[in-house]
Formats: structure tokens, C-alpha cells, sequence
């Protein structure tokens, strides 16, 4: 029988901020990969990428559940693994 108590790791990092480590880590990403642009926040970051990404990123939200959400100009909705994944081919190491 499962402990009741217990905290799982999906629900430790809806607590610990997903969306927070979300945006932490594209932040790092855009100033890795672009190290002249400025990102202070996310707004920045989300300028980044309707300008600079190579993605026609229409619009970014936040899911209930604490996870980001990116829709692409034809519609096409990304969650961050899925948007990590493209810029990582867009920008490779």
C-alpha cells in the first residue's frame, strides 16, 4: 500500500517551482548560445525567441500544473522538453 505522506518527485517539483527551473533553464541556454543578448527575465527571454530563436514562437503560457507551454505560429504547441529539444538542434554544442 502506498504511504499517503509520502511526497513524489513530480509533485516535490511543482512545489520547488517548475515553472521556475523551466525558465531558469532557457535563460541559461539563450546566454550560453548568445552570449550578447541581455536576458533579465522572462520577457526577455521570451523575445529572444520570437526574434533571434529561428522558432516562429507565437505565444508562451504557463499550465496549470506548473509547466510551461509554447504555441508556434501554425498552431503547433510545444511543451519545454519539446521546445528544449528544438533549439539544442537549432543550437548544437
Amino acid at each position: 500500500m502506498e504511504n499517503k505522506n509520502e511526497v513524489n518527485q513530480q509533485d516535490l517539483q511543482e512545489v520547488s517551482g517548475g515553472l521556475e527551473e523551466q525558465n531558469a533553464e532557457l535563460r541559461a541556454f539563450i546566454r550560453k548560445h548568445d552570449p550578447e543578448c541581455r536576458i533579465d527575465n522572462n520577457f526577455d527571454a521570451l523575445r529572444w525567441l520570437r526574434t533571434r530563436s529561428g522558432l516562429d514562437i507565437k505565444d508562451a503560457s504557463a499550465y496549470y500544473d506548473m509547466y510551461n507551454s509554447y504555441t508556434l505560429a501554425d498552431g503547433t504547441k510545444l511543451n519545454h522538453t519539446q521546445l528544449m529539444k528544438m533549439l539544442n538542434e537549432l543550437f548544437p554544442e
